[in-house]
């Protein structure tokens, strides 16, 4: 099985601590790696084998011989790389959110669209072990038709509403539709103080379930939580790291079935990029690319999950229609 090669963009601290030490084991080759600061690609291209390095977006994509382009750094980075990426006909794996408002993410959608180029967006949870196989349960026949879905997620970050959108909040908003389809309306409440901002959203499904999906920021540590109830069934997913699920033919009282990484072990299946989720999003991204795979998590995911959160952003309590 070939390595794709790829370009990567960005050279700051969350691409070197989560995604390019599990590039070779996501089977792919990094070729080149570009950053404005020359020291820094330097430092990045010598620590992880990558061939050349770059400055400039352009001359690393008119040198090199590249199957694909990887950017992680502030948000503009993102759109602007996919956009001179897809120009050339290169698919993108860019981390969220895929630019900085709604309307740049779009223009980046309607020309992957039109080049028929895949963009997937870092939406790591939806790749996450627990949450892969969260989703296999609640889909089984003996779990039924879900019809509550609630959600928890606490970061250490502060900031505004936006800033909690932005980043973590847009990741449990497509976490939302992975599990459970499209969102039909909403309805959000927030509060914000110094530093904080907290928001609550009440939510109707189009398969007719509903949801409530609680925010905050400025907490001493990172949290979440999932739990999806249906009739006579139920799981939960706590950390990534715990899942617990009970299903219409557990008859007995107390019965449950439970699930965790072995995070003992220095294997590939308790590596925490594995348990995380960046590892088989960027295996994904890669079969995608060789055309093994189907595209998943695209920047029309990424366009969909920004459409919502630009609702829970404006709205203050009234109920508002999707559509």
């Amino acid at each position: 099985m070939a390595e794709a090669r790829v370009g990567f963009v960005g050279c700051g601290t969350h691409p070197v601590r989560n995604l390019l030490p599990v590039l070779r084991e996501a089977g792919l080759d990094l070729a080149a790696v570009c950053d404005l600061d020359k020291r820094k690609a330097q430092r990045v291209a010598r620590q992880f084998g990558a061939r050349r390095c770059y400055q400039d977006l352009g001359n690393m994509m008119e040198e090199m011989d590249l199957d694909g382009v990887l950017v992680c750094g502030p948000p503009e980075l993102h759109a602007e790389t996919a956009l001179q990426a897809l120009a050339r006909g290169l698919p993108v794996w860019t981390e969220s959110p895929p630019a900085p408002t709604l309307a740049e993410a779009e223009r980046v959608a309607e020309l992957a669209s039109a080049k028929g180029t895949l963009v997937q967006v870092g939406f790591v949870m939806r790749f996450a072990p627990a949450y892969t196989l969260l989703k296999e349960i609640i889909s089984s026949e003996d779990f039924r038709q879900p019809s509550l879905l609630r959600l928890t997620y606490c970061t250490r970050g502060t900031g505004g509403l936006h800033e909690l959108l932005a980043h973590g909040g847009l990741h449990m908003v497509d976490l939302v539709r992975y599990l459970m389809g499209d969102i039909a309306a909403l309805s959000a409440s927030r509060s914000a103080r110094t530093g904080r901002a907290s928001v609550a959203v009440s939510m109707r499904m189009e398969s007719g379930a509903v949801g409530v999906l609680a925010m905050t920021s400025g907490q001493p540590r990172t949290r979440e939580a999932v739990e999806v109830f249906a009739d006579g069934s139920w799981a939960a997913v706590r950390g990534r790291v715990d899942l617990t699920w009970q299903t219409r033919s557990m008859t007995r009282p107390g019965e449950a079935m439970t699930w965790g990484p072995d995070l003992s072990t220095h294997d590939v299946g308790g590596s925490s990029g594995h348990v995380l989720g960046y590892l088989p999003a960027l295996e994904h991204f890669a079969a995608t690319v060789r055309g093994e795979a189907e595209p998943a998590a695209t920047i029309h995911d990424a366009v969909a999950a920004m459409r919502v959160a630009e609702r829970i952003e404006r709205g203050e309590g009234e109920l508002v229609q999707m559509g």
